[in-house]
């Protein structure tokens, strides 16, 4: 039982302690693509934060959102040309718009994929939290 709490936090930080990224996307949105280096360097970092911590969120509060992340290995650190980008695609599979994440803090990429796409916050009667018994 022991991995339990494990458990709990593990879906709390999921759906529960990452409010800036509690967002309900239109229904217009059928996928996100994310591209980025798999390396931090070149300015990719926030992408890759942007990924692990806010995406699963994302996910979480737009069950029907397909998401693709495609992460380029890049052994030229000093090869800048591998693209940061999210884009947001239609029911029709056309972008509706492109995010350019490179050089940018996890935080701001949350920030403007909310504006860019006029995501609604969950209303919060509808944030889940999990309690321990």
């Amino acid at each position: 039982m022991p991995s339990i709490p494990k458990q709990i936090n593990f879906l709390n930080r999921i759906s529960f302690t990452t409010p800036q990224a509690q967002l309900r996307l239109d229904p217009a949105y059928s996928s996100l693509k994310l591209v980025f280096q798999y390396e931090n360097h070149n300015g990719q970092m926030g992408a890759r934060k942007f990924c692990s911590q806010y995406l699963p969120t994302l996910k979480f509060y737009n069950p029907r959102l397909q998401v693709d992340v495609i992460r380029i290995r890049n052994p030229n650190y000093r090869d800048s040309s591998v693209p940061c980008t999210l884009e947001a695609l239609g029911v029709d599979g056309k972008v509706l718009h492109t995010l350019e994440m490179k050089n940018k803090h996890s935080d701001d990429i949350v920030r403007e994929l909310g504006q860019l796409l006029n995501c609604e916050n969950v209303p919060q009667d509808q944030i889940v939290q999990v309690k321990r018994a």
